[in-house]
């Protein structure tokens, strides 16, 4: 999502919004907002922009060092630890670390060995050098190339990250993961809107979006991602923009398993990668305590759900305004299938079939999926 500033506007105008943007985005701790909106109580403030002194902890402000093109800057969050033996990687999006696919306006493209910065550029007013380099760019997973993931790893600099994958407001959290089930209960630390609260809305989706070629760049082309989660996110109070990168886990309060990685969404919905694929992709691992797996049970109703809706996907992808289609709750509770679609119009209810093999169909307007970088 792009702020409005401009670089090219005036740099005392530029400095001084840039300066408030940093103010409004520093969260207080246990004022993260749940779904419903309400505030919970904390009294601690923890800044999720500022620069820390190493070893940092993670679900901060970061980013590719040279992420400035077309008059913008642009960064997000550095999400999580993972490890493969005794190397550590800072996991986060592709589209954070390495989306400069184009020698643009920087003549630049994202190469292994980049620099990784702590905070992103936007938080220190676009000049990489006050910021940290805190990770090399070490591999990734480029939802063009084609991947069904948008993720990246960097490897951690010496010294510059807190070796138990600590990450502010949540803590250390299990080297186990857990498997995505309706209704879970989770939770995220991320660069904007700092701890935040919701529920898994949808499961199995597949979901479009939209890419750019670089930092405030030329449409790059549109990516398919299947097998995805959504997550409730009203008035982007659970996931915004620069808290793409976010590791998404369940909402417990000692070593939380990890369940996705957040990339994208709307105002009204957000969008994860599951963990485990994030993780076999790259050959990495959590770092944290051993604690016990989680799989999804099976539940009859939702794989019923799966089943007609792979049958009539085709159908489903061919809704006007469709951003994609998953399975959820609907009215009462009941397993239903969800097109979701930027604006419900006469034209999509024309197009919606309110039932497919027996299971009952709704529409969800979500408006746009974007990948959730922030720019300004």
């Amino acid at each position: 999502m792009r702020n409005a500033l401009n670089l090219l506007k005036g740099s005392y105008a530029w400095i001084i919004a840039a300066l408030l943007t940093i103010a409004l985005v520093t969260p207080v701790a246990g004022d993260s907002l749940s779904p419903a909106g309400k505030p919970g109580g904390g009294k601690t403030r923890v800044s999720h922009t500022a620069k820390q002194t190493p070893p940092i902890q993670l679900g901060t402000s970061g980013g590719w060092y040279y992420d400035l093109a077309n008059g913008y800057c642009c960064g997000g969050t550095l999400g999580s630890l993972v490890t493969h033996g005794t190397k550590q990687y800072i996991l986060s999006n592709f589209h954070i670390f390495a989306a400069d696919r184009e020698s643009g306006d920087n003549q630049r493209i994202a190469s292994g060995g980049d620099p990784i910065i702590q905070p992103g550029l936007i938080d220190v007013l676009c000049n990489g050098n006050e910021a940290q380099v805190v990770a090399t760019l070490s591999d990734w997973a480029d939802p063009l190339a084609p991947a069904n993931i948008d993720a990246a790893i960097a490897r951690v600099m010496p010294g510059m990250v807190d070796p138990n994958g600590a990450i502010l407001e949540i803590g250390t959290i299990s080297s186990s993961t857990l498997g995505e089930s309706l209704n879970l209960a989770v939770k995220k630390s991320g660069r904007t809107t700092g701890l935040t609260r919701s529920k898994i809305a949808g499961l199995n989706a597949t979901i479009f979006v939209d890419y750019e070629d670089e930092c405030a760049g030329s449409y790059r082309g549109r990516a398919t991602f299947t097998g995805q989660i959504v997550v409730g996110n009203r008035g982007s109070k659970f996931l915004a923009g620069g808290d793409s990168g976010s590791l998404m886990v369940e909402d417990v309060a000692i070593n939380p398993r990890a369940v996705g990685l957040l990339f994208a969404g709307s105002s009204s919905v957000a969008i994860a990668n599951p963990i485990d694929e994030v993780l076999s992709y790259f050959g990495v691992e959590m770092v944290g305590p051993v604690g016990i797996q989680g799989t999804e049970v099976p539940v009859p109703a939702i794989e019923d759900a799966k089943k007609a809706q792979a049958r009539h996907a085709a159908r489903l992808e061919r809704v006007p305004h469709g951003v994609g289609h998953g399975i959820g709750l609907g009215h009462g509770g009941r397993v239903v299938i969800k097109v979701y679609v930027e604006e419900d119009t006469p034209e999509v209810g024309a197009a919606v079939p309110d039932s497919v093999d027996g299971i009952p169909v709704e529409i969800e307007q979500t408006g746009r999926i974007v990948a959730f970088s922030f720019c300004q």
